[in-house]
């Protein structure tokens, strides 16, 4: 019986060793939600806490976005919108422009004081508490350490705001009008300070922006009066006006939430009366 002979092996091609894949960017999965545009939120500042962004790092096109997020280009522009007004992003205009992750800062604790504040964990009056007692911890320092130039672009800013009210322009809708405080609170020499003063006029504004985004008139004249006092060295006239201006700043809001929560409850349709089985 002849001896059956082993198959031959099949050459194995030996193909040159691919080069390693060029790093991957961020990597996001479709949204499926009715407010998509939180979920688009949420995954970025999921990907900036974990290190998947960075600060500096510029984001894909709005275009991509709208292909991985597999949503609207509009849904995207809205989410980046919130995030900007946050802080967590920075849109740069120009050829080498495009949306970037800002540099660190008070973003983790806005985002969770605001979101308690949202579900009425905290009431608004409690932040007005702290931020008040705060500004003025920053003010009492900034009297005694605060250098001439520090003070000049306090000065600087309130101009700059006080030309946006003269065309019109001044807004509650820009993460702008809260340098003033950023720029007092730097003037501590205390990083922490910073941070916390940052984070509170931050939740501040947006909840402000949220009811009504024009400004006091009055916000230029007591930032002026702040800093006049400042350069005093008068610690308590500069707490005292400060507080009354975020008291005042309080008891609008409390209004207007008020005000806001009746009117939906009188428009809110009646649940209809179910019928009693026979």
């Amino acid at each position: 019986m002849p001896t059956r002979r082993p198959p031959a092996a099949k050459a194995v091609s030996r193909s040159p060793v691919a080069p390693p894949a060029p790093a991957a960017g961020p990597a996001f999965v479709p949204v499926r939600t009715r407010r998509a545009f939180e979920s688009v939120c949420d995954q970025i500042r999921l990907q900036v806490a974990d290190g998947s962004l960075r600060a500096g790092q510029r984001l894909p096109p709005e275009k991509d976005l709208a292909e991985q997020f597999g949503v609207g280009r509009i849904v995207v522009r809205e989410a980046l919108r919130s995030l900007e007004v946050a802080g967590v992003v920075q849109s740069r205009p120009g050829l080498n422009g495009g949306v970037f992750i800002t540099s660190g800062g008070s973003d983790g604790v806005t985002q969770a004081v605001r979101d308690m504040v949202a579900l009425g964990q905290i009431p608004t009056d409690h932040v007005t508490e702290a931020r008040i007692e705060l500004t003025c911890v920053a003010i009492r320092l900034a009297c005694r350490r605060a250098t001439p130039a520090e003070l000049d672009a306090i000065d600087a800013d309130i101009d700059y705001h006080a030309e946006l009210f003269r065309q019109g322009r001044g807004s509650r809708n820009t993460h702008k009008l809260g340098e003033f405080y950023r720029l007092l609170a730097r003037a501590t020499h205390n990083e922490v300070i910073v941070m916390l003063v940052d984070a509170l006029s931050e939740i501040v504004r947006t909840m402000l922006a949220r009811i009504d985004p024009q400004p006091r008139a009055d916000i230029v004249a007591v930032r002026r009066k702040v800093l006049r006092l400042v350069r005093a060295g008068d610690a308590d006239r500069a707490c005292a006006t400060m507080s009354l201006h975020f008291k005042h700043l309080n008891d609008y809001l409390e209004a207007q939430q008020k005000a806001r929560a009746a009117e939906a409850a009188d428009v809110a349709p009646a649940r209809p009366t179910r019928r009693a089985r026979p």
